[in-house]
């Protein structure tokens, strides 16, 4: 079939369709439809859809020996997506879905570093990404508390990760260790002490880094 029948046929079932959906408007063509059945079906063509596409991209990272390493990330975030269906179809209501979606994309900036190291920013977005899912599984107060201390857990991390590179940097200390000691703040005074600890907390931190900064420019003139 050459391109021009491939638009004629195309053509004639949008407008089929058309036609048909306004028959049903009008009231000219009647047909019951149980509302259940069709929302089970359309969730069923969602889930195959996204399974669909997370095979997709899988299959361009195999085919291409693993040298397109940004086809993990939407093909990991569709299969999340797959399992979102999945998770509301089965009537699985509340937090899981949305907390276990972002997850996923966490995961697939992970997915990323762990088979490409050398693309070591992955390291936060995945960091990020998968702490602010932990808001949505645990609610305000210890979700939130949570999330702080994943955060900061990510830019430490980020920071051995960087040793072993060329990259050779000490700033992700600064954020983690600040986002951390926040993120503890909040777990253990809540979020009306932890406004009061903001001020002082910040002092200190800043005062550490000042040190340390003196420190290895003297070890670095010596």
């Amino acid at each position: 079939m050459d391109k021009r029948t491939m638009n004629i046929v195309c053509g004639s079932i949008i407008i089929l369709l058309g036609v048909f959906l306004l028959l049903l408007i009008t009231d000219i063509v009647n047909i019951n439809i149980n509302s259940s059945w069709l929302f089970g079906f359309l969730f069923l063509l969602a889930f195959i859809f996204f399974m669909g596409v997370f095979i997709f991209f899988m299959g361009v990272y195999i085919s291409m020996r693993k040298k397109q390493f940004w086809s993990l990330i939407p093909g990991i975030i569709m299969l999340g997506l797959s399992l979102l269906v999945l998770i509301e179809e089965i009537g699985l209501r509340g937090t899981i879905g949305p907390g276990l979606f972002m997850l996923f994309i966490g995961l697939s900036f992970l997915a990323v570093y762990i088979f490409h190291p050398e693309h070591w920013w992955a390291v936060i977005p995945a960091g990020i990404v998968g702490s602010v899912s932990l808001v949505i599984f645990f609610g305000d107060s210890l979700g939130v508390g949570l999330m702080f201390l994943g955060m900061g857990i990510t830019f430490i991390a980020l920071y051995f990760v960087l040793l072993t590179t060329e990259d050779k940097h000490w700033w992700p200390i600064i954020p983690g260790s600040t986002l951390a000691f926040m993120g503890i703040l909040f777990l253990f005074f809540g979020p009306i002490e932890f406004e009061n600890y903001i001020l002082p907390t910040g002092l200190i931190m800043v005062g550490i880094l000042l040190i340390v900064m003196s420190l290895k420019k003297k070890r670095l003139i010596e």
